[in-house]
């Protein structure tokens, strides 16, 4: 029983098989995910309309991004702030579409004040790689004017 267990503690350090023969491996051919998984360095592509026009102040805003990458999304965040504030709030944005890898947002119709509001998008993919729309987020960001209901 111990040689048996011997053998087998060997082959299995040599990486042989039962049979003695080294295992049937062509380095030449490597499986494409995960040959690009470990050289991404590209962040996500994130695909986004800005908001145009005014909104209307205490009502709740849903913006849509498609956001892919090769490798995978890992999540997708939109940050928000009135325009008269310093930092910006988070709102994870849900995977409502996984074909076309579109991303919903809401921005809270409490966080709608009397000013205007300032957004961005960001994105990270399974490799850790973060991509923002606009690129250079957080320092740029979109904006829009927010004005009273019709009464």
């Amino acid at each position: 029983m111990r040689f048996t267990l011997a053998s087998l503690s060997l082959a299995l350090l040599l990486g042989c098989t039962a049979s003695g023969d080294a295992p049937a491996t062509d380095l030449s051919k490597t499986d494409d995910a995960d040959d690009t998984a470990g050289d991404d360095l590209d962040s996500p592509d994130i695909q986004h309309s800005p908001v145009e026009g005014v909104q209307v102040i205490g009502q709740d805003l849903t913006l849509s991004a498609r956001v892919n990458d090769r490798t995978g999304v890992l999540l997708v965040k939109l940050y928000f702030r009135r325009q008269t504030a310093q930092n910006f709030s988070a709102q994870g944005m849900i995977l409502s579409d996984p074909e076309t890898g579109l991303f919903q947002g809401t921005i809270p119709g409490d966080e709608m004040g009397s000013a205007g509001m300032h957004y961005y998008l960001e994105a990270v993919d399974t490799q850790g790689n973060v991509g923002t729309l606009p690129e250079g987020a957080p320092a740029e960001y979109y904006k829009f004017d927010l004005i009273e209901a019709d009464q």
